[in-house]
C-alpha cells in the first residue's frame, strides 16, 4: 500500500512540475530563511553561557550625575572590588579589567607587531571567569607583574607551532620582557570581552590607589550559591555613603546628602553578565553590544517568513486540488475508500515538505559561511546536530505536509462521486475571501518590512555623510605617536606639514571620535559643578581638523601664557551660563594633585562638532593645550591618497625606525561606529528580499488558482473581442485593490516600529510620506510582475479549449 501511494505521489509530482518546483522552492526558501535567523538569535542569545558561574557574575555599572550631564559607565574606582569581598557576604570573589593599555608593541625576535586590545586584569581573572586554559596554572597566570596570557591564535602569529608556554615578549618602546605563563583556547565570539593579550593588572600602580573619585576599571563579581543580588545592589548606596561621600566632602566642598539635594547623583548597580551583550548601552562599554530589540524583530521575520511559506504551501496545494476533482471521482467509482484517498494526498504533502526541508537544511549549512561574512559573526551550525532541534525540524515539517493536504484529503474525498463527476466541487470553491485575507496579510507584512528596510538605509546613509562640525574627510590618524623620544613628535609634525600632498598636520592626546575624557568644572567664582569632556591640543589642531572658531582666537605660540587657556565649544558656554566668554576663567579639576584645582582663560568659543556618536546630542566639550600627545592628524591634499600614506609612513620610519608604523583614516573611524547597525541592516535587507519573494511566489499560485477558476470567463471575453491586455487588467485589478489595502494597513505599523528605532538617535532623519509612497510603488510592481506572468498565460490560451474543457 505504501509503496502504491509513493507510485502515484511521485508521477503526480512529476506530471505537474511548475507547482511541485513552486511548492519545494517557496517552502524551502522559507525553512532555509527560518533556520538562519534561528541561529542568529540563538547565537546572540548565548553570549557568556559558557562561563561555568555565567548565573552568578554581575559587573558593576556607575550612574552618576552633575548639572543635568548623566553618566552610566561601566567604568568604576580601583578599590571597589577588594572593597565589596571585604564588606559584603554576598561576593565570594571579584575581578577587574584595565583596558587604557590600549595598542601595544609586541617584538618577539624579528616579529614586531602593534597588538590592539592589550588588557590588565586581576590575579582572579580565571576564578571569575571560564576562559580554558590550553596551557598553565590558571592560579598563578596573572600574579607576576611581567607574566602575560594570550589566546591560541595570538600566539601562533609569534610561535607558530611551538609551544608558548615559557618564551619571553618584549612589550612597548622600552621593550620590558614579558613570560607567557597561559594560553588559551581562541576566544568565543559569543563574549563580550576579547582580547589579543592579558597582562597582570600587578603590573598597574594606578590599580592600588584608594582613591573613590576615579573610575577607570571594569569591576565583576563572583555572588556566592544562593545569594541575591537585589540584596547586594540595596547595600550599594551605604558603600557610596562611607567611601564616595568623604572624598565628594574633600573633592567639591559640600557633603553627600548636599550633592544629592542639588539633583546630583552617585551610586553603582549591578548587570547580570549574561544581560550585557542585550541589555547595555553604557560608555565604556569593552565593545559594541548588541541589542535584544533587533533579536525580537529578526524572530519577528522569522517567524513571519515561514509562516508565508506556510500558507503558500497550502494555497498552491490548494489550487491544484481542483484539477485532482476528477481523478478523486473516478477513483471513488472504482472503490477506492475515502481513508485511501486522504493518506494519498496526505502523503504527497509530506512528501514534499519532506523535500523542501532536507534543501532547506542543505542550503542553510551552504550559505552560513557568507551570512556569518555578512553578520560579521562566527556563527557555528553545531545547533543543528542538537536534538531537540532535530526534533521541532521534523516536526514543523509533519506539522506543514499535513496542513497542507488537509484541504485536498478531506474536502474533496468528501464529495460524492456523481457530484464530483458532474463538475459540482468547484461551486464550492468560488468562494474569494480567504483567498483575499491571505494576499493582503502576505502584502501588510511585506510592504512594512520594505518601508523598515528603506529608513534603516536612509539613516544609516544620514550618519554616514552627515556633517559633522569639521571635515573627517582627508585625514590619516597617525597612533602611537607617545613612542617618539622627546622633542621628536613636533619634528615630526613640522616635516609633514611641509609637504606638498599635506595641508597641515596636529598634535593632540585624542581625536574624535575617542574622546572618552570626562571631568568636572566650574565657572570660577560658583560651585555648581559641570560635567564636561576634555582633550589636550596644540596649535594647529583646529585648523587641521577644519573646526570653526566662532568667537576669539585660537591658541598661538604668541601667548605664551596659553598654557593657562582654555577653548570651549557652544554647547560648554551654554552649559555655563557665560553672556561674555572671553571675559570668563573657568576652574579645572582634572590636573594636579588629587582635589586640587586649575583656573584657565577662556580665549575662544568654537562651533559645535559631533565628537561622539550621532546617537547622543552634542556635550560641552573643553580644549586644552598641549605640546605633546599620543596622536598626529594629517590633513591630506586630496588625490593620490596611496601615495600620500607613503610619504607618512616614510616620514615615520625616519623618526621612530623600529616602531611599527599605526594609522587610520578618520572617515572610517566614524563609519566604524555604525558597523554593527550597518551589518545589522544589510541582514535586514536579504531576509526582506526573502520574504517578498516568498510573498510573490504565493501570489504566483493565488494567480494560477484565479486564472484556472475564471477560465470560461476569459475564454467567453475573448470570443466577444477582449484583447489579451484587458484580460491581463481584469485578472491583475482585483490583486491591485488587495495590495493597496495591505498598504495601508502597513503604514502605521512601519510608522510606529521606525518610530521607536530612530528614537535611538540623537540625529536622525525625518518619515516623510515619499519611502511610504516608494514602499507601496514598488509592492504593486512586484505583484503586478508577478500576476502578469500567469495572466499572460491564461489570457493567450486559445479560448475554444478553455471552452470545450467546461
Amino acid at each position: 500500500m505504501i509503496r502504491n501511494y509513493l507510485k502515484i505521489t511521485l508521477r503526480n509530482l512529476a506530471n505537474q512540475k511548475l507547482y511541485t518546483f513552486l511548492n519545494v522552492l517557496g517552502l524551502s526558501i522559507g525553512i532555509a530563511s527560518c533556520l538562519m535567523i534561528l541561529l542568529y538569535v540563538h547565537h546572540e542569545l548565548s553570549y557568556d553561557a559558557f562561563h561555568e558561574k555565567a548565573e552568578r557574575i554581575y559587573r558593576v555599572g556607575l550612574n552618576g550625575k552633575i548639572a543635568d550631564q548623566e553618566v552610566f559607565t561601566t567604568n568604576t574606582t580601583p578599590p571597589l572590588a577588594y572593597t565589596a569581598v571585604e564588606e559584603f557576604p554576598e561576593v565570594e570573589n571579584a575581578t577587574r579589567i584595565y583596558t587604557h593599555w590600549g595598542n601595544q608593541v609586541i617584538r618577539y625576535g624579528e616579529t614586531v607587531i602593534s597588538e590592539e586590545d592589550v588588557y590588565m586584569a586581576d590575579s582572579t581573572f580565571f576564578d571569575v571567569f571560564s576562559f580554558p586554559l590550553l596551557a598553565g596554572d590558571a592560579a598563578t597566570a596573572l600574579v607576576d607583574p611581567t607574566s602575560i596570557v594570550i589566546p591560541e591564535d595570538v600566539a601562533r602569529k609569534y610561535f607558530g607551532d611551538e609551544p608558548p608556554l615559557g618564551k619571553t615578549l618584549l612589550l612597548g618602546s622600552d621593550k620590558t620582557p614579558h613570560t607567557i605563563t597561559g594560553v588559551l583556547e581562541k576566544l568565543p565570539d559569543n563574549s563580550h570581552v576579547h582580547f589579543s593579550m592579558l597582562r597582570s593588572m600587578s603590573a598597574v600602580e594606578y590599580s592600588r590607589d584608594d582613591g573613590w573619585f576615579n573610575n577607570s576599571f571594569q569591576t565583576y563579581l563572583l555572588l556566592h550559591e544562593g545569594a541575591s543580588s537585589e540584596s547586594l545592589e540595596a547595600k550599594l548606596p551605604g558603600l557610596v555613603a562611607k567611601y564616595v561621600g568623604p572624598e565628594v566632602q574633600q573633592f567639591l566642598g559640600v557633603s553627600l546628602e548636599d550633592f544629592f539635594e542639588q539633583g546630583n547623583k552617585y551610586g553603582y548597580f549591578l548587570q547580570p553578565l549574561l544581560d550585557i551583550h542585550l541589555h547595555s548601552d553604557l560608555q565604556d562599554e569593552l565593545e559594541p553590544n548588541g541589542d535584544i530589540t533587533y533579536i525580537y524583530i529578526f524572530a519577528a521575520i522569522g517567524f513571519f517568513i515561514i509562516l508565508l511559506a506556510c500558507i503558500n504551501f497550502m494555497n498552491l496545494a490548494t489550487a491544484r486540488s481542483a484539477n485532482r476533482a476528477k481523478e478523486v471521482g473516478v477513483r471513488k467509482t472504482l472503490g477506492s475508500m475515502r481513508v485511501h484517498l486522504i493518506r494519498q494526498f496526505l502523503s504527497e504533502s509530506v512528501l514534499l515538505s519532506l523535500i523542501a526541508t532536507v534543501l532547506a537544511l542543505v542550503s542553510a549549512g551552504l550559505l552560513l559561511s557568507p551570512f556569518n561574512n555578512l553578520a560579521g559573526k562566527e556563527i557555528s551550525s553545531a545547533l543543528f546536530a542538537e536534538p531537540w532541534f532535530l526534533l521541532s525540524l521534523l516536526s514543523l515539517m509533519l506539522l506543514v505536509g499535513l496542513l497542507a493536504g488537509s484541504y485536498p484529503a478531506f474536502y474533496l474525498s468528501s464529495f460524492r462521486p456523481v457530484e464530483v463527476l458532474k463538475g459540482k466541487l468547484k461551486a464550492g470553491m468560488k468562494s474569494s475571501g480567504v483567498r483575499n485575507v491571505l494576499v493582503v496579510f502576505q502584502f501588510f507584512i511585506s510592504i512594512t518590512l520594505i518601508i523598515c528596510t528603506l529608513l534603516v538605509y536612509q539613516q544609516l546613509e544620514y550618519t554616514r555623510t552627515k556633517n559633522l562640525g569639521f571635515e573627517k574627510e582627508n585625514m590619516i590618524i597617525i597612533d602611537g605617536a607617545w613612542r617618539l623620544d622627546k622633542g621628536k613628535q613636533e619634528a615630526l609634525r613640522q616635516d609633514l606639514a611641509s609637504q606638498s600632498a599635506i595641508v597641515d598636520a596636529s598634535i593632540s592626546n585624542n581625536v574624535p571620535p575617542g574622546v572618552n575624557n570626562t571631568t568636572i568644572f566650574r565657572k570660577k567664582g560658583e560651585e555648581q559643578d559641570i560635567l564636561v569632556s576634555t582633550y589636550d591640543v596644540d596649535y594647529n589642531h583646529l585648523p587641521t581638523m577644519k573646526i570653526e572658531l566662532l568667537e576669539g582666537r585660537n591658541f598661538s605660540r604668541d601667548f605664551p601664557t596659553d598654557t593657562a587657556a582654555i577653548l570651549l565649544n557652544e554647547a560648554a558656554v551654554r552649559e555655563f551660563g557665560l553672556d561674555d566668554p572671553l571675559s570668563e576663567e573657568i576652574r579645572y579639576f582634572g590636573g594636579g594633585e588629587y582635589g586640587s584645582h586649575l583656573d584657565l582663560k577662556v580665549v575662544g568659543v568654537f562651533k559645535d562638532f559631533n565628537f561622539e556618536t550621532l546617537r547622543n546630542n552634542i556635550r560641552p566639550l573643553a580644549l586644552m593645550l598641549t605640546t605633546q600627545g599620543s596622536k598626529i592628524s594629517v590633513r591630506t591634499a586630496p588625490g593620490d591618497v596611496s601615495a600620500t600614506l607613503a610619504t607618512v609612513e616614510e616620514l615615520w620610519g625616519q623618526y621612530a625606525s623600529e616602531e611599527p608604523f599605526q594609522y587610520s583614516f578618520l572617515d572610517e573611524d566614524f563609519d566604524a561606529l555604525f558597523r554593527a547597525e550597518q551589518r545589522l541592516g544589510q541582514v535586514f535587507s536579504v531576509f526582506t528580499g526573502l520574504a517578498i519573494l516568498v510573498a510573490c511566489l504565493g501570489l504566483l499560485g493565488l494567480a494560477a488558482f484565479m486564472a484556472e477558476q475564471r477560465t470560461k470567463e476569459i475564454g467567453i471575453r475573448k470570443v466577444l473581442g477582449a484583447s489579451v491586455a484587458n484580460v491581463v487588467v481584469l485578472l491583475s485589478k482585483d490583486f491591485t485593490k488587495l495590495v493597496v489595502v495591505a498598504f495601508i494597513m502597513a503604514i502605521p505599523l512601519a510608522y510606529f516600529i521606525m518610530q521607536s528605532w530612530l528614537k535611538g538617535f540623537a540625529f536622525k532623519i525625518s518619515i516623510g510620506p515619499g519611502t511610504f509612497i516608494l514602499a507601496g510603488g514598488a509592492a504593486l510592481l512586484i505583484a503586478w510582475l508577478t500576476v502578469s506572468w500567469q495572466s499572460i498565460k491564461a489570457a493567450s490560451a486559445n479560448p475554444v479549449k478553455s471552452l470545450r474543457s467546461e
